[in-house]
């Protein structure tokens, strides 16, 4: 069956995000290949050990779109039923990522992230025979519209960040840019990921820049959470310096960046929320690629 083989591609290019993402080095703050970041809990191979732990999530979901929407359906479903079935799928991914990285959180943000837009590209796949980025996009905002106000409203025992944020600060973190449409990855990180691959740089660095980006622009509710609203200023006037100085396209932005890994790593900062966008924008890039079944 055609659909079925390009179901897995879908499942690969989210396998890919993680692994990309993961992988990109140096990022400041975060773990790559070169150190472990502002982290003393986790390394790139919890991350590795992490990715392959997902597989079967991203499966799952998989093989739920495919059994709700067969070889006959004609149209979707309601938003608000799909993303009702996807959330203990998430819940399961969580607690088989922390089995294998004794209780560490590497990648909570990228299994909300890559698992809605995930099922939402399926159902693409299913419905329209083909991959829009646009139609992905809308499909997740509309998974996670109905219960943005109410997660935040009725959780006032949830002591997460993003609830903490969203009280203090009105921040809607990850699920604000689900809502969004992933506005600061369609703004900042795959126009940059695109303009360093057109200006020939490698994968890696081109990743870099994206990155660099992100975290030059996005609320990072992870920086937040560790310090305040004025370490975020800080670090992100820092990558915006990095950016001046001409990031990965220059000698001297490259110096500005490992200068710039260094000080996150010292001043215990991660902008872990960006990594999470980073393999947002990954997934995208892959799947753009594709643009017709």
């Amino acid at each position: 069956m055609r659909w079925y083989m390009s179901n897995q591609h879908i499942v690969d290019c989210a396998m890919r995000a993680l692994l990309y993402e993961v992988s990109a080095t140096p990022k400041p703050g975060l773990v790559d290949r070169q150190n472990n970041g502002a982290h003393h809990d986790m390394n790139f191979f919890s991350f590795i050990d992490s990715s392959v732990s997902l597989n079967s999530y991203f499966n799952k979901i998989r093989n739920y779109i495919e059994l709700t929407y067969g070889n006959h359906a004609s149209s979707f479903l309601p938003a608000d039923a799909i993303f009702k079935n996807l959330v203990p799928l998430g819940i399961e991914a969580e607690v088989k990522m922390k089995a294998v990285t004794n209780g560490v959180n590497t990648h909570k943000g990228a299994i909300y992230a890559l698992g809605l837009l995930t099922a939402a590209a399926l159902e693409n796949s299913m419905l329209l025979k083909k991959y829009d980025i646009s139609h992905i996009l809308d499909r997740v905002s509309e998974y996670v519209a109905p219960s943005l106000s109410t997660v935040f409203m009725a959780a006032e025992s949830d002591e997460s960040y993003g609830v903490q944020q969203y009280r203090t600060l009105g921040l809607l973190g990850a699920r604000g840019e689900a809502f969004s449409k992933y506005a600061s990855v369609t703004e900042f990180g795959l126009p940059s990921l695109e303009l360093a691959i057109e200006k020939g740089c490698n994968f890696n660095d081109a990743m870099i820049h994206a990155l660099l980006n992100l975290m030059a622009h996005v609320v990072d509710s992870n920086v937040i959470g560790r310090h305040d609203l004025d370490m975020l200023s800080r670090s992100q006037s820092r990558a915006k310096e990095v950016l001046d100085k001409g990031s990965v396209f220059s000698d001297m932005g490259k110096m500005a960046i490992n200068a710039y890994d260094e000080w996150c790593n010292k001043a215990y900062v991660s902008h872990g929320g960006c990594a999470d966008l980073l393999a947002v924008t990954l997934f995208l890039y892959f799947i753009k690629a594709t643009t017709t079944l």
